[in-house]
């Protein structure tokens, strides 16, 4: 994470996270900067309600980082939701293949479908 200009307090704070210096209360939980809680929505905080991509450079200059990939696939889907366009489905073709024919049947293809393994796209990928 990178703190801009005029940004030494969180600068600071970022260092302190770190190193692991932040005063931890009850389950390691940490007391969190006020500016870094968001009351609504995140997508629509970062990029309101519609993306232009007449500005890529101001895009490419906010993220929105999530603790887990399930996590990152909702906030991905919200972000698509405001870009102009149709979206494209491309689904996935799962099966799996055994030197015992009779395991097959156990890896049905909807238990397939809901894997999301690290590094890999989901089932059903939208794309615009």
């Amino acid at each position: 994470m990178r703190a801009g200009l005029g940004e030494e307090e969180f600068s600071e704070w970022l260092i302190k996270l770190g190193n692991g210096e932040l005063e931890a209360r009850e389950n390691d939980e940490i007391e969190l900067p006020v500016a870094c809680i968001s009351d609504g929505n995140l997508a629509d905080e970062i990029f309101g309600n519609h993306i232009s991509l007449a500005d890529v450079q101001n895009l490419c200059d906010k993220v929105i980082l999530c603790p887990k990939n399930e996590h990152a696939l909702m906030v991905s889907e919200q972000v698509l939701q405001r870009l102009p366009g149709t979206a494209k489905v491309y689904t996935s073709i799962d099966e799996v293949e055994c030197e015992d024919g009779e395991d097959v049947s156990n890896y049905p293809t909807e238990f397939l479908n809901s894997l999301t393994p690290s590094g890999m796209p989901p089932h059903k990928l939208n794309l615009q």
